[in-house]
C-alpha cells in the first residue's frame, strides 16, 4: 500500500512538471469567432453628476479554451481581473478620457478561471469632470466607440505584474458605444 502510494505520488509529481507551458498562441481565436468578453449592453449613456461623468458596464468572460485561464488582479482577494477601456473603429486615434487608473501594490498572484468557468466584473466607463481644465476637456474625448479589455493571462504568475497576456482578440469585448448625457 505504501509502495503504490509512493509510486502514485511520484507519477503526479512528474505529470505536474511535464504539463505544457502554454503560451498566448494556444488561446488564439479561430477566424470569425465572436469576442469572448460579453457586455450587458452595446451602448452606455454617460450621466453627469457633480464632479464626474458616470457609466458602468458589466463584462463577462466564459473560459471555453479547454485550458485554465488566469487573470491579473490588484489584491489577493480580488475575484475579477484588471480591466481597461480603449477606443476602436474610426475614432481609435482620438484622445480619450475614459475609465479609471489602477493603482496596485504588486506581488499579487494571478487568479484562476477554470475550464468552462466564468468571471463577471464591473467596468468604470466614466471620468472626472474637469470644468477648470485648460484647455477644457471636450465631451468628444469622453464618448465614442470602445472595447473593454480584461487582463487575461496564458499562465499562472506569482505576481500579476508579470502576466503573459492572451492575444488581444481573446480578451476583448465587441465594440460598445459610449454616448453623451442627455441635455
Amino acid at each position: 500500500m505504501i509502495r503504490s502510494a509512493l509510486i502514485w505520488t511520484s507519477f503526479l509529481g512528474v505529470a505536474a512538471c511535464t504539463a505544457p507551458d502554454l503560451g498566448p498562441e494556444a488561446f488564439a481565436l479561430p477566424p470569425g469567432a465572436p469576442p469572448p468578453v460579453v457586455t450587458d449592453s452595446l451602448a452606455y449613456t454617460l450621466v453627469h453628476v457633480p464632479g464626474a461623468y458616470r457609466a458602468t458596464a458589466l463584462a463577462t468572460y466564459v473560459n471555453h479554451t479547454g485550458h485554465p485561464v488566469y487573470f491579473a488582479r490588484c489584491r489577493a482577494n480580488s475575484v475579477g481581473p484588471l480591466t481597461s477601456v480603449r477606443r476602436t473603429g474610426l475614432d481609435s486615434t482620438n484622445a480619450a478620457i475614459v475609465g479609471g487608473v489602477w493603482a496596485c501594490v504588486g506581488g499579487v498572484p494571478t487568479g484562476l478561471i477554470a475550464r468552462n468557468g466564468s468571471v463577471t466584473t464591473t467596468v468604470d466607463l466614466g471620468s472626472s469632470d474637469s470644468p477648470n481644465a485648460q484647455p477644457p476637456v471636450p465631451l468628444a474625448e469622453r464618448t465614442g466607440t470602445f472595447r473593454i479589455e480584461l487582463a487575461l493571462c496564458a499562465r499562472y504568475a506569482s505576481d500579476s505584474d508579470h502576466c503573459t497576456p492572451l492575444p488581444q482578440a481573446a480578451r476583448e469585448s465587441a465594440t460598445i458605444a459610449l454616448l453623451a448625457p442627455p441635455n
